[in-house]
């Protein structure tokens, strides 16, 4: 290498380095903090994700201690409780430094780093391994602490761990919600809200994707203005890109990516958001159709994921490469694609569904834990009034002996008063014992019935108001009988109130179907009265050239099930057979099968049938046989499959047996 070469390479060094320390004196100017510090601090987030961070953090913590200052120590831990947040793999220790920087923070009056602690780290961590109610409830006790302090740095922390929540839920509105009022809480008391910036991006986000341009350009705008370091900075310009990608200035939003690329580059403070880039690269290269370099960039973004320990999270690189593929038109690999994240989706959805089964159970052992405690400091306090009891006794008793004849009756009645005393004390100790063990069982009782109140509520508050819509459109039909465009409109909103009724109806049916593993079956039906109720259903519901036929059997067969269950079945059985059934007959009978010894209810009709490849299908969920005449024909695809749930309830089978253009049986065998 040439001298020349060298003396450049020197400059550039320079030019590099005294620009980095430059730009971290201005910072520190900023935040009102020791240059040397806050300049270590820096050095210390660019090896934030490599072990040599733990070692380079004591020494931060020890040179904040020689000045003095608590605030660079609250940060000197946080930053070993950043290293294991990131690493992602190690629970006990993100755990244990969230209570070390919170009783730093709570014992030096820095409720700044107290409530970052415990929500951007602990709560976060948990939402990063998918266990939102787990977070949910770690957000609600510190929504409670805060508001009892009425610390507003707290609220601000919960307000935005709360957008993140629902953001993860996807509950996308609710989350901007959120995330409004942490900026109106900041603004109004003017709270010192380091990550202002950050909010200002997600809502920028939120309204790119609502393509509302006006809003979005004013939350980017005030994110690059509220931004107070370099990642926050970047993570601001970032949404710029997305913003002009979105609205077709590519230009602009190259000119900004590749200053961001470069930043990238040369800031290996920036390591933690590179996530974001390169989903910003993917979103921008999808857009300009540069379909290669968008695959190069959703892997990285994968990568990333890995990297972070985040990819539980999601599965929706899959079908970004799978769109990018269809894109490009290799509609192989987009089908490889979409199926790997159609199959990863699932297989989420049913990790999610166990770890929310195992979080429940969690909470209920934190109760269970707390009862525990109580209990062990009441016999704790027990044994310590236990033992102060015994020297008493043991003092009364020495003093007895050297005084046995001249206090000898007074002694006695001293001894019984004690005894007295203490029989009072156990017994009350015992009676809040027994209430405290009488209030555990009540909340693992309270949590089994929580799911029934709650379909029980939904019930009552959807069904009243479409029972009333119905009722008013039945007046307003009567009362409008001459107008026939009026009753055109008043027929219109009482079909759809009706099927929107039904619906609701099947639905919330197999919600509370879905509490029982076995239904109870103590009632004896009458088999004469079931069908008889059935029939009178199809005649409501069939059309005119239909005959609905049922011939009662002389004596009564009573069976032992759940009546008002088998009487859905046939009644749903009933009033899908006339809804399909143009003209013929429908058939409804039961009979007892002696050899099997078991009792076989069928519903026949002369309808339009089913297809043999389509009768395995039609006691699935929203499955319509034929779709074009579900519409005119009405039905929410749920009758049959409540029909089967009830049946396998039972322990029961039903059989089809049907052929198009003919009609069909559908049997049912006790």
């Amino acid at each position: 290498m040439s001298r020349l070469t060298l003396f450049h390479v020197g400059f550039l060094f320079l030019i590099l380095f005294f620009t980095t320390t430059a730009k971290a004196q201005k910072e520190a100017e900023t935040f009102n903090v020791d240059s040397t510090l806050y300049e270590y601090y820096q050095r210390c987030q660019e090896y934030l994700l490599e072990p040599v961070v733990l070692s380079m953090s004591d020494t931060l913590f020890r040179m904040a201690g020689e000045r003095h200052d608590e605030r660079m120590q609250a940060v000197a831990i946080a930053t070993r409780l950043d290293y294991y947040y990131f690493q992602g793999t190690n629970e006990d220790s993100v755990i244990h430094y969230t209570n070390k920087v919170k009783e730093f923070a709570k014992a030096t009056h820095q409720p700044k780093y107290y409530y970052f602690a415990w929500a951007n780290r602990l709560v976060t961590y948990y939402l990063k391994t998918s266990r939102t109610n787990i977070a949910l409830y770690e957000v609600q006790n510190m929504l409670k602490e805060a508001q009892k302090e009425d610390d507003k740095t707290g609220l601000s922390r919960c307000y935005n761990i709360m957008s993140q929540i629902y953001t993860i839920k996807r509950f996308d509105s609710m989350a901007g919600e959120w995330r409004l009022k942490e900026i109106e809480l900041t603004e109004k008391y003017n709270i010192e809200n380091y990550n202002i910036s950050q909010t200002y991006a997600q809502i920028a986000n939120y309204y790119i994707s609502q393509k509302k341009q006006k809003e979005a350009l004013r939350a980017v705008e005030k994110a690059i203005s509220t931004a107070n370091s370099s990642t926050q900075q970047i993570s601001a310009k970032l949404e710029y890109v997305n913003y002009y990608s979105k609205f077709g200035d590519f230009q602009a939003a190259e000119k900004i990516l590749k200053e961001c690329q470069i930043a990238f580059e040369q800031d290996k403070r920036l390591e933690s958001i590179k996530k974001r880039l390169y989903n910003i690269e993917c979103l921008y290269y999808q857009q300009t159709r540069q379909y290669q370099k968008a695959l190069e960039a959703a892997e990285m973004q994968e990568k990333e994921e890995h990297r972070l320990s985040e990819s539980i999270l999601s599965s929706s690189h899959y079908r970004t490469q799978g769109e990018i593929y269809q894109k490009m038109g290799n509609m192989n690999m987009a089908v490889k694609f979409l199926q790997m994240y159609i199959n990863a989706d699932d297989s989420l959805k049913i990790a999610n569904e166990q770890v929310a089964s195992s979080e429940f159970a969690t909470l209920l052992n934190v109760e269970k834990l707390n009862a525990e405690k109580k209990e062990l400091m009441l016999q704790a306090q027990e044994k310590e009034l236990h033992n102060k009891t015994t020297l008493i006794i043991s003092l009364i008793i020495l003093l007895g002996i050297l005084f046995l004849f001249l206090y000898r009756e007074n002694f006695l009645k001293r001894k019984l008063k004690v005894s007295e005393a203490e029989l009072k004390t156990r017994n009350e100790e015992l009676t809040v014992s027994r209430e405290e063990l009488r209030k555990a069982k009540d909340i693992a009782e309270a949590s089994s019935r929580m799911k029934t109140t709650f379909i029980q509520s939904m019930t009552h508050e959807i069904r009243t108001p479409l029972n009333s819509i119905v009722g008013f459109s039945q007046v307003l039909s009567d009362h409008y009988s001459n107008s026939p465009e009026t009753q055109e409109f008043v027929n219109i909103i009482k079909s759809n109130s009706n099927d929107l009724l039904r619906l609701v109806t099947d639905v919330l049916a197999l919600s509370e179907l879905d509490q029982y593993e076995q239904l109870p079956t103590d009632d004896e039906t009458d088999m004469n009265t079931i069908c008889q109720l059935a029939s009178e259903v199809a005649k409501d519901n069939r059309q005119k050239d239909v005959e609905v036929l049922f011939e009662p059997a002389k004596e009564n067969l009573l069976i032992r099930s759940n009546s008002e269950r088998i009487s859905q079945v046939l009644n749903n059985l009933a009033h899908n057979a006339a809804k399909f059934t143009t003209h013929g007959s429908i058939r409804i009978a039961y009979s007892v099968l002696e050899a099997e010894k078991k009792i076989e209810i069928s519903v026949t009709d002369t309808g339009t049938g089913i297809p043999k490849d389509q009768q395995e299908r039609i006691f699935e969920r929203f499955y319509r046989v034929d779709k074009s005449r579900s519409k005119q024909t009405g039905g929410t695809g749920l009758g049959l499959a409540i029909v089967k749930h009830i049946v396998e309830l039972h322990d029961a089978q039903i059989m089809v047996e049907s052929e198009p253009g003919k009609g069909t049986t559908m049997k049912v065998t006790f």
